[in-house]
């Protein structure tokens, strides 16, 4: 990076590291998430910072979608009852949860919060959603999705999912009073942040039955350690941060980023929707 005009990257990027590199013009983040870049020292060093919107949108949407029937139909305890020769037909019944019917909360509506709405419409539920920026009316009308407020989200909601970005001022956002406000009984899906869920108060939520379960694919701190009381939790579904990772999607990402790049290169404007830090 430090002898770079551009870097394409995952990892944290500090003030420090773009003050030692004199000819960094563009730093491109692979996805969206901005919360390992410090934007303010990029901008203090005039340093663009630039996201891939919507190339992950779709299969990070999918990957809700898993998540959430896997919740609700408890597939990995009942993958792994059978697989210790087990058959829990009963067992599960009481268990497990149809989506048709159900109230679908989305927090945050931007393009992965709208692929998740696109995608539920075939299995008849209701899509309501709460995003700062409410989005345009025929938006709202093609996703048939309904506008509520932070509260009504958390109360009517059978399915939360979560897509709002990470940062202060979320950070446990779905706390122990937001727990106890949802229906007794519901979902909590997070393909978002993890610093977004209170983890202690998500854990005794999901032991007291308020949550009949969740399925997590961000977590704070990542790696998720071994000892987080999470992994012991038979209605959890936990995957490792992987919901935009799908080797199908890799050159699209790339392509989207080096696009950029070039345009930086021969002087032409990257898009806005892609721009962070000018």
């Amino acid at each position: 990076i430090r002898q770079s005009d551009f870097v394409l990257v995952t990892a944290p990027i500090t003030e420090q590291l773009l003050a030692e590199s004199p000819n960094l013009r563009l730093v491109h983040k692979w996805g969206i998430g901005v919360d390992k870049i410090d934007l303010e020292g990029a901008a203090r060093q005039g340093v663009y910072v630039a996201i891939t919107a919507g190339s992950n949108a779709a299969v990070v949407a999918e990957h809700s979608i898993l998540l959430i029937l896997a919740a609700m139909r408890r597939l990995s305890y009942a993958d792994k009852t059978m697989r210790e020769g087990k058959w829990i037909y009963t067992e599960l019944r009481p268990m497990c949860r149809r989506l048709l019917g159900k109230t679908v909360g989305i927090l945050g509506f931007g393009n992965i919060g709208r692929n998740v709405a696109q995608r539920l419409a075939g299995f008849e539920v209701e899509i309501i959603y709460h995003d700062p920026f409410r989005a345009p009316p025929e938006v709202e009308q093609r996703l048939n999705a309904r506008y509520v407020s932070l509260d009504e989200l958390i109360e009517q909601s059978d399915v939360l999912s979560l897509h709002c970005p990470g940062g202060a001022a979320n950070r446990n956002l779905i706390d122990a009073r937001a727990f106890a406000r949802m229906k007794r009984g519901s979902i909590l899906v997070n393909c978002a942040r993890g610093e977004v869920v209170d983890e202690k108060a998500m854990v005794e939520a999901l032991k007291s039955g308020q949550l009949l379960a969740a399925g997590l694919d961000a977590f704070e701190p990542e790696p998720l350690p071994a000892s987080s009381e999470l992994t012991s939790l038979d209605n959890v579904i936990l995957t490792p941060h992987t919901a935009g990772s799908v080797l199908d999607n890799v050159a699209p990402v790339a392509t989207h980023a080096f696009n950029n790049m070039l345009r930086m290169a021969r002087g032409e404007a990257i898009p806005k929707s892609d721009l962070v830090v000018v």
